[in-house]
């Protein structure tokens, strides 16, 4: 991926870059540790103070990922519902262990709606699966 790609591939107001940089910004921070990070990627109060660090919310980081997977799908150029389908069903085990916790493949599902959502231009979209 070229990474000026990051900077002109849009989805609605945002570039992938800045879809990428708020995911990973929040899969990263969870810790006090990892302050200097946070600071690194703008995350700081209006006084210049580095915010606090996200809660660890399972659930959240799972959506987070089902996003960046869509975006990555998306910018690799990879856009059928069936081929998307595929490609998660190559994890078996994340598949039995999600089916048993939620009774279907979750990150695959939000994934998909991900697809969508950012096909349509929409990448802060309410997904509730």
């Amino acid at each position: 991926m070229p990474p000026e790609r990051y900077e002109t591939e849009r989805f609605g107001p945002k570039t992938a870059g800045e879809i990428v940089r708020e995911a990973v910004l929040e899969l990263t921070y969870t810790a006090h540790d990892m302050a200097p990070f946070a600071r690194d990627m703008g995350h700081v109060d209006e006084a210049g103070e580095v915010l606090p660090p996200f809660r660890w919310d399972e659930d959240r980081r799972l959506r987070l990922r089902a996003k960046l997977d869509a975006l990555y799908f998306h910018l690799y150029g990879v856009t059928d519902r069936d081929d998307i389908r595929y490609i998660y069903s190559t994890f078996p085990i994340v598949e039995r262990e999600e089916e048993k916790v939620w009774g279907r493949y979750r990150s695959r599902d939000l994934c998909l709606a991900w697809t969508s959502a950012l096909a349509a231009g929409d990448p802060d979209a309410e997904i509730d699966l």
